[in-house]
């Protein structure tokens, strides 16, 4: 059961990922695919008809037996990691009280979405709501958005909105040496470079060459190794714009599952080099997820969310999703076995140029955060 939602969740975080790649080719690209499809998943709780079907079948939910506590067991776990790190998954289901929720929607949705669905007064009280959602969403995350709601991002006759709110600030099980640190060229493109902190540290990491995209992929571990990094690096900027394009067209949620098989990887002394970036994103998803087959349930004549509320015309206005990741030298005491050095040759991976990288949960696999770091 979980193995099935895990791997709906990673073909909907790929499907969304080269989605956002297509608007933005030469971006940085960041978002969290588990904040977005648990939001997802609790409306489908509230949809009927086409409504919920779409919402299935973006999210891959065919194999899937009990969705709702699925997601449960995953936010559970994943909230226990708010303890180790820098953490913060908030994603929220505001509904319109004017809707006047069924009490059957609100008690099936009570334990798997605990503390997701929230009823509020968009409708009379608009700019009081406003103020409380920005506040509340700024002291969930440690001060780090501010105003999530914008001047025109909500109105009067906003019904259903969900809100994505997610920081990660990694702590490594290996510290990079800070004394390392430089400055290096970061070749943007095959012509063009810009300045970047590289970060540098010599230790042993899980390593594999995938040769049908001519890249490697490296896992590093945070802390306690609850979350880990995976990074897909071309071996080199072959085509015109950023190096990606022949990775970016081959993944799919087939290929992604092949490139992080763990028996595909063995542990290698490496000679690695990676950018210190800090990354902050607001991403509407809307037109992305249109586009992946979610049309009904943007528009008040075709959505259907009955399973919550008797009124017509309900839909889900916006979806606002914001994030923000930082990564930097911060880590635990590197323990290196000393003699083992001599044995091996090193491998470089050396992170000079753009690349794909994934944060997982490696407990139940699910990937928390994509991204694609272009530029610095």
């Amino acid at each position: 059961m979980m193995d099935a939602l895990r791997l709906a969740n990673s073909a909907f975080a790929v499907d969304l990922f080269k989605q956002l790649c297509e608007k933005e080719p030469a971006g940085n690209i960041l978002f969290s695919p588990l904040c977005l499809s648990t939001s997802l998943s609790l409306a489908q709780v509230g949809a009927k008809g086409d409504t919920a079907n779409e919402i299935g079948q973006v999210l891959h939910f065919e194999n899937v037996k009990d969705v709702p506590f699925g997601f449960q067991t995953v936010t559970s776990d994943v909230n226990k990691l708010s303890s180790f790190y820098s953490l913060k998954l908030i994603k929220r289901l505001y509904i319109d009280k004017s809707l006047d929720p069924s009490m059957e929607f609100i008690s099936s949705t009570k334990r798997p979405y605990a503390k997701e669905l929230e009823t509020v007064d968009f409708k009379e009280k608009l700019e009081e709501t406003k103020g409380q959602i920005n506040s509340s969403l700024k002291e969930l995350t440690d001060g780090h958005f501010e105003n999530i709601l914008s001047e025109n991002s909500i109105n009067d006759q906003t019904k259903i909105l969900v809100i994505n709110a997610a920081y990660f600030v990694g702590k490594w099980m290996k510290k990079f040496p800070e004394s390392e640190t430089k400055e290096c060229p970061f070749r943007v493109n095959k012509t063009e470079t810009k300045p970047v902190q590289m970060m540098n540290l010599e230790a042993t990491f899980c390593l594999g060459n995938i040769d049908d995209i001519n890249a490697k992929i490296i896992e590093l571990p945070f802390q306690n190794k609850h979350l880990s990094m995976l990074i897909v690096l071309p071996k080199d900027v072959e085509d015109e714009s950023t190096g990606l394009e022949k990775i970016e067209k081959q993944l799919s949620p087939e290929t992604l599952l092949q490139w992080t098989n763990p028996s595909t990887m063995a542990n290698a002394k490496i000679k690695l080099s990676l950018p210190k970036f800090k990354v902050e994103k607001r991403v509407d998803p809307k037109a992305s997820l249109e586009s992946l087959g979610l049309k009904s349930l943007f528009n008040e004549n075709t959505s259907d969310f009955s399973g919550m509320s008797e009124t017509k015309g309900v839909a889900l206005s916006s979806v606002i999703h914001r994030v923000c990741l930082e990564i930097n030298e911060d880590g635990g005491e590197s323990i290196e076995v000393p003699g083992s050095r001599i044995l091996q040759h090193k491998d470089d991976f050396n992170a000079d140029h753009p690349f794909i990288y994934i944060i997982r949960h490696n407990k139940t696999r699910n990937i928390i955060f994509f991204g694609k770091f272009c530029s610095p």
